[in-house]
């Protein structure tokens, strides 16, 4: 329906949400350096926002990339560092350890958390250089000099709505499936 979706960094209270949104409070910690992912929904004319939410358990979280389906639901995915305590509708897949994978899907209004998983290792998952948000330097050969951001990851539905990412992982404990292409890490970072 053309209506715009923006996703950000939100650091601390007073992100201006909108009264039945999912998550009308910050979750990240406090201090300078917390943050949670704030999501806002804009009409086609850009000219009305529809709905603004918090998304984040009590460490932080960074979203990576959007999408929404035919139906107006938006799903996002980013990393979290905040373990079990991310908003999730099913039991974490893989280890907890370091960043973590995490996909969720918003329903059309923004007052739903439809579906919500975290996937991950044991070491940084969806991190593709030195976390800079975490404390890392800014190095001359950083994503953040090209792309604003310390990772590259994508999400995309397909045609029947399935939902697809494309990430990284320095774990050696990632989860994996029964007769996948790699099922074992490689070394250093692979993609997942």
């Amino acid at each position: 329906d053309g209506s715009l979706y923006a996703g950000g960094r939100v650091a601390g209270t007073g992100y201006p949400v909108t009264t039945g949104a999912y998550q009308v409070t910050f979750g990240g910690p406090s201090g300078n350096n917390g943050v949670d992912i704030g999501i806002t929904k804009f009409s086609a004319t850009g000219t009305v926002r529809l709905y603004s939410t918090y998304l984040g358990g009590n460490g932080n979280e960074y979203p990576h990339s959007l999408i929404s389906d035919a139906a107006g639901n938006l799903v996002v995915m980013g990393r979290s560092y905040s373990g079990d305590t991310y908003p999730k509708t099913v039991p974490r897949s893989g280890p907890a350890g370091g960043a973590d994978i995490v996909v969720s899907k918003l329903s059309a209004n923004g007052a739903t958390l439809i579906g919500s998983m975290i996937i991950g290792g044991s070491e940084d998952d969806g991190v593709n250089i030195n976390d800079v948000g975490n404390g890392a330097s800014v190095g001359q050969s950083s994503l953040l000099r090209f792309y604003g951001d310390d990772s590259r990851s994508e999400v995309v539905l397909d045609p029947a709505g399935n939902i697809y990412v494309a990430a990284q992982t320095k774990s050696t404990k990632f989860p994996t499936t029964p007769g996948a292409f790699q099922a074992t890490h490689g070394g250093g970072q692979d993609g997942v």
